[in-house]
C-alpha cells in the first residue's frame, strides 16, 4: 500500500543547498522516494527462466511505466485490435495475456543496506514478483497498491526486479489493460522512520475559528538496538506558515515500533471545500541523538463531511449536491496506462465541464486522480469492487475475493484516507449477491473492515435491484447508491425516511429526469451519469443503446463505449453542455445543436435492438455543426439549451422566434429550421435583455490545421505529458466538423520527447493508437507527447496531404527545475 507523499516543489539550487548540509550532518543519505518509471524491459508471452537474474533480456523491448501491453501494436506494426479477442466487446476487442517485465536496479553500497520498500500502485493482474531471483510477492487484484519489503535482499551493483503478469481473459466487463498500469517507486529509508502506511490525518471538528486535527502514526525501529527518538510533527499551510506543532520523545525497542496519537488545534483554518480546496502538509521529522533520520510529508485537508435525510450532504456545515460523473480508469490512446498527467487531465476536464464529483467505477482510483481532485476541489466516491464471491466474467476477481478482499480493502483505504476529496467509500457495484442475505452480510463485513482504518467517512455502494429486495443491503450502509432507480426515491423515502439516497449511475439521455429530484428531495444528494468521460470497452452502448442480446452490441471494429459526455479525446459533446445548463452552472448558459438528418449518419445501426429504454445509454444524436451539404431547404431539428428564461434563434440575421425556457421545458427549446448555409445564432434573454449567445457557422473546405498544446514546458523526467490538439479549419477559421472534411495525418515527434499515442474519438477507427498515422474525427485529432530524460526542445509536427504542415514546440527542462 502506498503512502500519501507530497514534497514541496523547490528550485534545484534550493534543493541542493538544503540537502547537502543535511547529508553531511547525518552522515548518511536522507530518506527518499525514487521513481522507477524508466528502463523497464518487456516481453509478451511466456518467458521461461526470466525470473533468474542472469536471464538474457537483451532483446526485450524497452518501455517506461505506467505501461499497458494490451494497447501496444503487434511486433509487425499492426494494431492490437482483434475481432476474435476473447474479451470481445467488453474489452474493446483488445487482448489480455501474459507479460514479463524486468528492471536492472543499480544501487550503491550505502543504499543497498537501507530499508527498502518496493511500491506498485497497480498491476493488472495476478502478478508475481521476484527480486534477484527470489520470489518476494504475489498480488492478485489489478487495481490496488501493494508494497514489498526488500530490506536485506539488495546488493551493491546490479539488482533485478522481475514481474510476471498473468491476465487471463475474460477478466472484466470493460477494458482493463494489462501490465504495470500505475507508477512503481522505491522508498529508501533509515532503520528509524515513520511507517509510511501508518499516517492518518483526520478532521475532528472544523469551523472558521478553529479546526481540530487528529494524527495517527507509527515510528518504526528496524535496527538491532533500542532507540530514543524525537518526533517533531508540524502542520504547514499552503503559504508555508506553521499552523500547529507537536514534539514527542519516544523510546522504541529494537525491531519494534511506537504508535503515536496527536491532536492539533489550528486557529482560523483554511478549510477544504469544492470551491476553496485549501490543503495542509503534515511534516514529520524523526531524529535520533539530534540527527535527522526521516522526513515524511503527508498532504491533507481540514474539512468535515456529514449526511442525513433532512439536510442532505454537508461539507463544513454547508449543503452540497453531487454533480457527478462515473469514470473508468483507461486513458484511451494510452490504454490503461495510468500516467499521472493523463489521470489529472481527466479530472480537470470534468471540473471545467461543471462536474464537482467523481465515482471511480468500479475500482480504487489512482493517486494522481485523488491528488488532482484534492487540488481542484472535486469530490470522490472511491470504489472497491465490481464483484465479490460470485463472478460476472469467467476470469474476474471473484476467483481471488475470498483470500484477498481484506488486503485490497486495506490498500484502498490506507492509500486514500488522507485525501480530503474522498467523501465516501464504496464497497461494490451491482454485486450479483446484492439481493441476498449473503450480500447484506458481506456489506457488513466490508464496512466493518473499512471503519477499523477510517471511521470518518460514510460507506455506500451501487445497487440495481428494486424495493423491497434492496432494503437488507441498504440497511448495512450509510448512504444508498441507486443505479437507474430514480423512480424509487419517493416511495423508498416513505418506507425508509432516514435513508440518504443518490443516483450512482444514470443515463445521459434522461439527464433532466435524474437531476430534477436533487434539491427538491433533501434526502437525494446527487447524480452520477454513466459516463462523464468516454472509455474503451462495452463497445457501442452509447450509440445503439441496450440490446437484449449483448453480443449484438458494438461488433468489431467498435472499441469505444461512446457514451461519454466528454469524448475520449477530451472534447465536450452536446450532452455535457446540456448538463451544464440543468445544473445552472453558468459555464455555457446557452448552447445550440443540430440533430443528425436521417440517412446521413456517419456511424451505422443507430438504436439497434433497443428493447430496454430504461437502460439506454445512448446520447441524443446532436452535433455542433451548421454544415449539412445536401440538406438545403430541408427542415433540420435544432435544440437550444439555456439557463435563461427566454431564447431566440436567428438564421442569417432573421429571427425564427423567441421561446420560454425553464423547468417546464426541461431547459430546452426546439426549432425546426429549413437548412440554409450561413450563421445560426441562439441568444439567451434575462430580464428582457440579451445576456448570452451561441453561434454555429457553415464551414468551407479544410484549409489549415489549428494546433493547441495544454502546456509548453515539461520536466525532462521521462514521465510528463503534453496533449496537443489539432482542429481542422476553413479559410476563415471556422471549424470543419462534417465527416467529408476529415483528413488523415502523420504526427511526428522529434527532439527531447516521443509520441505516446494519438487518437480521434472515433469509436470505429481501430487503427494504431501509437503509429502517429491517424485521421481526424469530426475535424479533430489529439496527440500525446511524453517528455524524454534529456533537456531540450520537443518538436511536434502534424502533416496531411493538401494542407500546410503545422508544428508546435515544447521545451523539456532539467528534471527538477521549473517545478
Amino acid at each position: 500500500m502506498l503512502p500519501i507523499l507530497k514534497t514541496p516543489r523547490l528550485p534545484l539550487a534550493v534543493v541542493l543547498s538544503l540537502a547537502l548540509p543535511l547529508a553531511l550532518l547525518s552522515g548518511q543519505a536522507a530518506a527518499e522516494r525514487r521513481s522507477l518509471a524508466q528502463d523497464w524491459l518487456f516481453q509478451k508471452g511466456d518467458a521461461a527462466g526470466a525470473d533468474r537474474p542472469a536471464f538474457d533480456d537483451g532483446n526485450w523491448r524497452k518501455v517506461a511505466v505506467p505501461h499497458d501491453f494490451s494497447i501496444m501494436d503487434k511486433p509487425d506494426g499492426t494494431p492490437p485490435f482483434d475481432a476474435k479477442a476473447v474479451g470481445g466487446q467488453d474489452s474493446g476487442y483488445l487482448p489480455g495475456g501474459q507479460g514479463w517485465y524486468r528492471k536492472h536496479l543499480v544501487l550503491v553500497k550505502g543504499d543497498a543496506a537501507r530499508v527498502l520498500r518496493l511500491n506498485f500502485e497497480a498491476v493488472y493482474m495476478d502478478a508475481d514478483i521476484w527480486f534477484n531471483g527470489e520470489h518476494v510477492g504475489r498480488h492478485r487484484y489489478g487495481y490496488t497498491a501493494f508494497t514489498l519489503d526488500l530490506t536485506g535482499k539488495a546488493k551493491a551493483g546490479d539488482n533485478v526486479i522481475t514481474v510476471r503478469v498473468n491476465h487471463v481473459d475474460p477478466s472484466s466487463r470493460w477494458y482493463a489493460g494489462s501490465g504495470l498500469i500505475r507508477p512503481v517507486t522505491l522508498d529508501l529509508l533509515d532503520p528509524v522512520h515513520v511507517a509510511p502506511d501508518s499516517v492518518f490525518a483526520s478532521t475532528r471538528s472544523a469551523s472558521a475559528a478553529q479546526g481540530e486535527v487528529d494524527v495517527q502514526a507509527s515510528v518504526s525501529n528496524r535496527a538491532a538496538a533500542a532507540a530514543k527518538v524525537e518526533l517533531l510533527s508540524t502542520l504547514v499551510a499552503q503559504d508555508g506558515s506553521t499552523a500547529a506543532q507537536d514534539r514527542r520523545v519516544l523510546t522504541i525497542p529494537a525491531r519494534g515500533k511506537a504508535d503515536v496519537a496527536q491532536r492539533f488545534a489550528v486557529a482560523q483554518p483554511k478549510l477544504w471545500s469544492p470551491e476553496a480546496p485549501n490543503l495542509y502538509t503534515l511534516v514529520q521529522e524523526v531524529r535520533v541523538n539530534g540527527v535527522l533520520r526521516d522526513t515524511r510529508r503527508t498532504r491533507f485537508g481540514i474539512r468535515t463531511v456529514t449526511v442525513d435525510a433532512e439536510n442532505g450532504l454537508r461539507i463544513n456545515g454547508k449543503q452540497y449536491v453531487l454533480k457527478g460523473g462515473n469514470i473508468h480508469h483507461d486513458n484511451y490512446m494510452l490504454g490503461a496506462a495510468g500516467a499521472p498527467d493523463a489521470d489529472r487531465r481527466k479530472v480537470a476536464l470534468m471540473k471545467d465541464a461543471g462536474y464537482n464529483a467523481i465515482r471511480s467505477a468500479h475500482n480504487p482510483a489512482s493517486q494522481a486522480t485523488l491528488e488532482a481532485a484534492d487540488e481542484l476541489g472535486m469530490l470522490v466516491i472511491d470504489e472497491a469492487f465490481d464483484m465479490w464471491r460470485k463472478s460476472k466474467r469467467d476470469a474476474d476477481y471473484a476467483r481471488f475475493f475470498e483470500d484477498n478482499w481484506r488486503r485490497d480493502i486495506d490498500s484502498m483505504v490506507v492509500s486514500g484516507r488522507n485525501h480530503p476529496s474522498v467523501i465516501f467509500w464504496s464497497v461494490g457495484n451491482e454485486i450479483p449477491e446484492q439481493a441476498s442475505p449473503e450480500g447484506a452480510r458481506t456489506t457488513r463485513e466490508l464496512g466493518a473492515r473499512i471503519r477499523l482504518l477510517d471511521p470518518t467517512r460514510p460507506i455506500t455502494q451501487g445497487v440495481n435491484v428494486d424495493s423491497p429486495d434492496n432494503a437488507p443491503i441498504f440497511a448495512e450502509m450509510d448512504v444508498a447508491g441507486y443505479n437507474y432507480r430514480v423512480h424509487l426515491f419517493g416511495s423508498d423515502h416513505a418506507a425508509h425516511p432516514k435513508r440518504v439516497m443518490y443516483t450512482s449511475e444514470s443515463t445521459s439521455k434522461d439527464a433532466f429526469r435524474y437531476w430534477d429530484p436533487v434539491g427538491r428531495m433533501p434526502w437525494v444528494i446527487g447524480d452520477f451519469v454513466w459516463t462523464s468521460v468516454d472509455y474503451i470497452g462495452e463497445t457501442g452502448i452509447g450509440w445503439m443503446g441496450y440490446s437484449k442480446d449483448w453480443k449484438e452490441l458494438g461488433k468489431y471494429p467498435w472499441h469505444l463505449a461512446y457514451c461519454g459526455e466528454i469524448d475520449a479525446t477530451g472534447r465536450k459533446r452536446p450532452a455535457a453542455y446540456y448538463r451544464q445548463v440543468i445544473w445552472q452552472s453558468g459555464i455555457d448558459p446557452v448552447a445550440a445543436f443540430v440533430e443528425q438528418p436521417a440517412g446521413t449518419e456517419d456511424l451505422p445501426d443507430r438504436d439497434y435492438f433497443k428493447e430496454h429504454p430504461e437502460l439506454d445509454w445512448s446520447l441524443h444524436d446532436l452535433h455542433q455543426s451548421w454544415s449539412w451539404k445536401g440538406q438545403e431547404g430541408k427542415p433540420l431539428k435544432v435544440v437550444v439549451y439555456a439557463e435563461h428564461p427566454e431564447v431566440e434563434l436567428f438564421l442569417n440575421g432573421r429571427s425564427l422566434g423567441r421561446k420560454a425556457v425553464g423547468r417546464q421545458t426541461e431547459y430546452q427549446a426546439l426549432y425546426s429550421v429549413p437548412y440554409q448555409a450561413g450563421r445560426l445564432v441562439a441568444v439567451g434573454y434575462r430580464d428582457g435583455k440579451a445576456a448570452d449567445r451561441w453561434e454555429l457557422r457553415t464551414a468551407g473546405a479544410p484549409a489549415a490545421v489549428k494546433l493547441s498544446a495544454d502546456r509548453r514546458h515539461v520536466r525532462a523526467n521521462g514521465e510528463d505529458l503534453v496533449y496537443v490538439s489539432a482542429e481542422l479549419v476553413d479559410a476563415e477559421g471556422v471549424p470543419v466538423y462534417a465527416r467529408d472534411g476529415d483528413r488523415k495525418f502523420k504526427v511526428t515527434v522529434t527532439g527531447a520527447g516521443m509520441l505516446a499515442g494519438a487518437g480521434n474519438g472515433n469509436p470505429m477507427d481501430a487503427s494504431s493508437l501509437q503509429s502517429g498515422e491517424r485521421s481526424t474525427f469530426h475535424g479533430r485529432l489529439v496527440a500525446v507527447v511524453r517528455a524524454g530524460t534529456e533537456a531540450g526542445p520537443v518538436h511536434v509536427e502534424f502533416a496531411a496531404e493538401g494542407l500546410p504542415v503545422q508544428r508546435v514546440r515544447v521545451d523539456a527542462t532539467g528534471r527538477t527545475s521549473g517545478l
